[in-house]
């Protein structure tokens, strides 16, 4: 599991994002899905006590055939009750639920973003041919105390006291995952 903490997310943030490039012409037309669990200690704003939760992510990217970036961010509760999504379209994107930035180095994508406290980002790495990908999910909390963000499932305000992602799958396919 890669977890980290307090100034170090703040820092995540800032360096993921700081030689930015356009998308490579190789991803132009395709779509790129990576897949984690976070695992998080967790309650509802309110409550006392900080249980064990655990949450299926997805995160797609289509870069459309003139490099336009459109994102999602998908997640399931932990009672697998409720999903949500958040969508992005370009590089940057700011919501009621944080921020995000996403960033090209070569053949590799990487996305930061960063709400109430909770960071992450993702890494992924493509093959010479963009065919095929590989990634990595850090995620991180600031300070002491418990972080407090909006639950992208549920949209209730939730605290955590940990948060650390599992490993990543990752896939490239050809087309717009979005118009299916």
């Amino acid at each position: 599991m890669k977890h980290i903490s307090a100034p170090l997310v703040a820092t995540l943030f800032v360096l993921s994002v700081s030689v930015a490039q356009a998308a490579p012409a190789g991803l132009y037309g395709k779509t790129v899905k990576v897949e984690w669990t976070e695992t998080r200690s967790q309650r509802e704003a309110g409550e006392t006590a900080f249980g064990p939760k655990s949450f299926p992510f997805t995160y797609t990217v289509y870069v459309s055939t003139q490099g336009q970036l459109f994102r999602r961010i998908f997640t399931i509760s932990s009672t697998r009750k409720k999903s949500g999504t958040r969508d992005t379209v370009g590089t940057s994107g700011k919501t009621d639920a944080g921020i995000s930035q996403v960033s090209f180095q070569g053949s590799t994508l990487v996305s930061a973003s960063s709400s109430g406290g909770i960071g992450r980002r993702i890494r992924v790495s493509f093959d010479a041919s963009f065919s095929s990908c590989t990634a990595e999910v850090v995620t991180g909390k600031t300070g002491n105390g418990p972080a407090s963000m909006r639950a992208i499932s549920s949209g209730k305000v939730v605290e955590i006291e940990s948060v650390s992602a599992g490993s990543a799958s990752c896939s490239v396919q050809t087309g717009n995952a979005f118009a299916e």
